[in-house]
């Protein structure tokens, strides 16, 4: 697949961040991360590391099946 034609969309991970944490500002100091770079991976700007990934999962209960439905949904 070729990068710049793939994009993905992110609306249930940022979906369970506000479940979880209330505002992405909340979470951001939790994970830690600048908002503006989780805002940048939020919006497809910045790829996720996947020790990001891990991170993410532990902190809002993400089970390791389920990663593919929060970070590689494809839009």
């Amino acid at each position: 697949m070729d990068k710049e034609l793939t994009t993905f969309n992110f609306d249930r991970l940022t979906g369970r961040i506000i479940e979880k944490f209330k505002t992405r500002d909340n979470f951001a100091t939790k994970i830690p991360m600048s908002i503006p770079t989780l805002i940048n991976k939020l919006n497809g700007k910045v790829d996720f590391k996947s020790r990001e990934i891990i991170r993410f999962c532990k902190l809002l209960n993400i089970e390791i099946d389920q990663i593919p439905y929060f970070f590689y949904n494809i839009t």
